[in-house]
C-alpha cells in the first residue's frame, strides 16, 4: 500500500511511505523567473517594477524534447513586450499567447536576449537588458515574455512562448524615445 502527502504544485516535493512503511521523498523540477521592467526618459530612471511569472507547457514541453528526447535546441531568444493587461496562463502558446504584443518602439525586431550563461541553476540577461527605444504608439506596458522567433508582432511563426509575465502595475505615460529596458532571470530548482 502506498500513500503521499502532496505538500501543493508550487512546492513540487512529495513524501511517499512505501510498500515496506519507510517515507521516501521524491524532488520534482521547478523552473521560474523573476522580470525586471525599468522605463527610462533622457537618461532618468522613472519607473522599475519586478515580478515573478508562468512558465508556459509550450516552453517546459521544448525544454524536456531538447534536453531528454534529442529535440532541436532553440539557440536564440527574445523578449517581447504586451500592452494589455492579461494575465498570463500556463496554456498560452506562442500562435496564441493571449496578449497583445506591443510593437511601438523603432527597432526592426524584437531584441535579442543575451544572456551570461548558467551559474548556481540560474541564466539572466541582467548584464545585457533586452532594449526598447519606445515610439509613442504604445504609452503602457504591462508585461512580457520570452519567445523563439525575432519578428515583431508575429504569432505565425511556428514559434515558442517561453515564460511570461504581467507586472503588478503597468509602465505608464511613455513618449516618444523613452526607453524601457527589461531582464529576466530564468532559474531551476530541485525542490
Amino acid at each position: 500500500m502506498s500513500q503521499k502527502l502532496n505538500l501543493g504544485s508550487l512546492a513540487g516535493y512529495e513524501i511517499s511511505k512505501s510498500n515496506g512503511g519507510l517515507p521516501v521523498a521524491r524532488q520534482k523540477l521547478s523552473i521560474g523567473s523573476i522580470w525586471t521592467m525599468e522605463h527610462w526618459r533622457k537618461n532618468h530612471l522613472l519607473n522599475k517594477l519586478v515580478t515573478e511569472n508562468v512558465v508556459t507547457d509550450e516552453f517546459i514541453n521544448h525544454n524536456l524534447d531538447a534536453v531528454l528526447s534529442g529535440g532541436t535546441q532553440i539557440t536564440s531568444w527574445y523578449v517581447c513586450i504586451f500592452s494589455d493587461n492579461y494575465i498570463p496562463v500556463a496554456t498560452d502558446t506562442y500562435a496564441s499567447p493571449g496578449y497583445t504584443e506591443a510593437t511601438g518602439y523603432d527597432e526592426t525586431t524584437r531584441p535579442q536576449w543575451l544572456d551570461g550563461g548558467v551559474s548556481n541553476k540560474s541564466i539572466t540577461n541582467e548584464s545585457n537588458k533586452a532594449t526598447f527605444t519606445m515610439d509613442g504608439t504604445n504609452t503602457d506596458i504591462y508585461g512580457c515574455s520570452l519567445v523563439s522567433v525575432a519578428t515583431k508582432g508575429d504569432t505565425a511563426g511556428g514559434g515558442i512562448l517561453g515564460p511570461s509575465a504581467l507586472f503588478d502595475s503597468a509602465i505608464t505615460g511613455i513618449l516618444d524615445d523613452d526607453i524601457v529596458k527589461v531582464y529576466v532571470t530564468v532559474t531551476g530548482s530541485d525542490v
